[in-house]
């Protein structure tokens, strides 16, 4: 009898979730093309977030996180714990965030090749146009194809949306994860983090950023941690009326066209 080939995991996403059933969909058949393995971590979700992870990623893990309240500091320190646990390339993503790559056998082969143990990706701001006709969403479509107005990272060059990936024991990150003690390489423009922070703005996606204030920790609260998360619908949508000024189509744009069409 043949020997069953052993299925060697190298590369892992880790992300917590809370109430995230309105974008998990998108996130998981997005995310389980890319990676080998993915650990989720459930932050005391009350909807349907457990199953549909179960459902889109049957072959990845699903735990309950030791913090159920939002505390950045706890939830940084449980991640990088968890970070620990695998070996090869690890990235720590929000269920906003999405990896988009030109090639993903050459992403993969690149980390190596560039001789990097930890490298920044780029971020770019998805801020819907409230001038735009998109079409009704379909969970069965990429988001990004969908949606594609934003802000590119040298538009807003010290709002750090990006995020890292790397081969380290940890990640060593100060508190947010934007930033980390190690050494890292800035990778090109063929790998980005796609933050959509202000699309699809609909009622789902306003929803889903109002419901995490009630949920900080006194901690993160007296730190000035997380606070942005403490607003009201009036404040939110304010703040998205002024992004919205600006935002632009990010398919004309040369560097990243081949993450929108």
């Amino acid at each position: 009898m043949e020997k069953e080939e052993e299925i060697v995991i190298t590369t892992t996403v880790i992300s917590h979730f809370y109430n995230e059933e309105y974008l998990l969909p998108w996130w998981l058949i997005h995310h389980t093309k890319l990676f080998d393995h993915g650990i989720l971590i459930n932050k005391g979700s009350k909807d349907r977030s457990v199953e549909i992870c179960k459902k889109f990623a049957p072959h990845w893990e699903v735990r309950d996180s030791v913090n159920p309240e939002f505390d950045a500091y706890a939830t940084d320190h449980e991640v990088m714990r968890i970070e620990q646990e695998v070996q090869g390339w690890k990235m720590i993503l929000n269920t906003t965030e999405f990896l988009c790559v030109q090639d993903k056998n050459q992403f993969w082969k690149s980390l190596n090749e560039l001789g990097g143990r930890m490298y920044w990706l780029d971020g770019l701001i998805m801020v819907d146009d409230p001038n735009y006709n998109y079409p009704d969403l379909n969970f069965g479509i990429p988001l990004m194809k969908q949606r594609f107005h934003g802000y590119l990272p040298e538009d807003w060059p010290l709002w750090r949306r990006g995020r890292f990936i790397h081969n380290h024991e940890h990640g060593s990150y100060t508190v947010g994860r934007h930033l980390s003690a190690h050494e890292s390489m800035i990778y090109p423009p063929l790998a980005c983090i796609l933050w959509f922070g202000f699309s699809p703005w609909n009622d789902a996606m306003r929803k889903r950023k109002l419901q995490i204030g009630p949920t900080l920790s006194e901690a993160s609260k007296h730190g000035g941690m997380g606070t942005h998360h403490i607003v009201t619908p009036e404040r939110l949508e304010g703040w998205y009326k002024e992004l919205a000024r600006g935002t632009k189509d990010l398919r004309f744009n040369d560097a990243y066209r081949y993450v929108f069409v």
